[in-house]
């Protein structure tokens, strides 16, 4: 008795030429691959993932900033993206941002080194802007680098040369002697031994972009 059947098909269509089957009679033979079954063992069906884009284009102007000066400041500007924005950075110990605008805020430069500056809107999405240090090395020099002071002769004068003015002198011992200077030429500077002691002292200066040079002081018996 001949039996009528149905052979579903992979991809939920019929086939062109292959929309109505033909009865088969007796029993179907497993090894049966011909219309639809031949074209599909011909072009069997691959399933890729594919790489969705960013829906918000969410981003960060610029996405890149070298900084190499303490206090340095850059300003970034978010752009795209959903809602309000948070700012932060992956290592406060090298720098800080701060908020200016609704779209903007500034990085504040601690010291310099490598950061990340994140910016995340209200749906979660983020983008990222990458700072750098170039690693420029800036000569600070004192002139002289070492001197020596007595109770008879306790003065002796120090000039910075390099970075940027102003400078700030300091001494590392205060109860051996004193630094003086003016700010209007802070590129030099004076310092007197305290009568009575003796030993060594370190005297160090600093440029406004936070570089420092030292220099060293003996006080003699006489």
């Amino acid at each position: 008795m001949k039996r009528l059947f149905l052979r579903w098909m992979r991809t939920g269509l019929f086939l062109a030429g292959t929309s109505a089957l033909g009865l088969l009679g007796g029993c179907e033979s497993d090894s049966d691959t011909s219309g639809s079954e031949a074209y599909f063992a011909a072009n069997p069906y691959v399933s890729e993932e594919r790489e969705e884009p960013d829906p918000t284009g969410l981003k960060i102007s610029p996405a890149n900033a070298v900084i190499n000066v303490v206090g340095q400041q850059v300003v970034f500007t978010g752009s795209g993206g959903e809602g309000t924005y948070s700012w932060s950075v992956t290592d406060t110990s090298v720098g800080t941002v701060h908020s200016l605008t609704t779209v903007q805020c500034f990085y504040l430069c601690k010291k310099p080194g490598d950061n990340t500056v994140m910016l995340t809107d209200k749906a979660g999405h983020w983008a990222a802007a990458q700072i750098s240090s170039s690693n420029v090395t800036v000569s600070l020099t004192i002139t002289p680098s070492s001197a020596e002071v007595t109770d008879a002769s306790p003065y002796a004068s120090f000039a910075v040369s390099g970075g940027t003015a102003p400078y700030s002198w300091t001494v590392a011992n205060a109860s051996m002697g004193s630094i003086s200077y003016s700010a209007s030429s802070s590129q030099l500077a004076s310092y007197t031994m305290f009568a009575g002691r003796y030993g060594q002292n370190t005297l160090s200066v600093t440029d406004s972009d936070g570089h420092s040079a030292s220099a060293t002081i003996t006080q003699s018996a006489p």
